[in-house]
């Protein structure tokens, strides 16, 4: 029993990473990076942005409570101020456009001469952005028990390893999928994510009003 209920909040944790980071939805732009690279550059790319995508996920999950004890911040708060940023975002997925809390014109017109393209920006802050790092940090709270934090890096690791197979083959995926397909995904994410912040956002302001209770 103990060990489902575990399994239900990796796996919440996992489809809540997956509909922010979105990995589909970021094919328009990786393509746009590299209309020019060849098929190897492209997976040198990929496999660069995934494993930094790991890494910095990984380490949210893990330090994310202790910098907020640092900095004094509760989880209350945090939880608000991730739903709001999570509700910015997804609404602009549901616009089938990209948010400027992720990445604005001036880095992408920066990144265009960086030969670190699969780390900055698009793994950060384009993909393991603050709405991804805001969520881990969030979801680590409510891990209790090491098959929690297993399970919360093997999801973050499936994860990983989904947007190193996505961006490799985006060429194939794109012309699969045309436009109007990678729009119409880009807008079901933000339909999910646009759940989970206002259940976010409800579940701090309900910590808080508990607290001043």
């Amino acid at each position: 029993m103990i060990a489902m209920s575990e399994l239900s909040d990796v796996m919440k944790f996992g489809v809540t990473l997956v509909s922010i980071l979105n990995p589909i939805g970021v094919l328009p732009i990786f393509l746009n990076f590299t209309n020019r690279s060849s098929d190897q550059a492209v997976k040198s790319m990929a496999q660069s942005c995934s494993i930094a995508v790991f890494i910095t996920i990984t380490v949210s999950l893990f330090i994310g409570q202790t910098l907020l004890n640092f900095f004094g911040i509760t989880i209350a708060s945090f939880t608000i101020g991730g739903g709001v940023l999570l509700f910015s975002i997804a609404f602009s997925m549901v616009q089938a456009q990209n948010s400027d809390t992720k990445i604005n014109e001036e880095e992408i017109e920066f990144t265009e001469a960086s030969k670190e393209l699969g780390v900055v920006p698009l793994a950060i802050p384009l993909l393991s952005g603050p709405g991804s790092i805001s969520i881990t940090v969030i979801q680590a709270n409510t891990f209790t028990h090491t098959l929690h934090w297993v399970g919360g890096v093997f999801a973050i690791f499936l994860i990983s390893l989904m947007i190193f197979l996505s961006l490799s083959y985006s060429r194939f995926i794109g012309r699969k999928l045309g436009p109007l397909g990678l729009n119409i995904m880009t807008r079901i994410m933000g339909i999910i994510l646009l759940a989970i912040s206002i259940e976010m956002m409800a579940r701090g302001l309900k910590l808080i009003f508990i607290d001043f209770a």
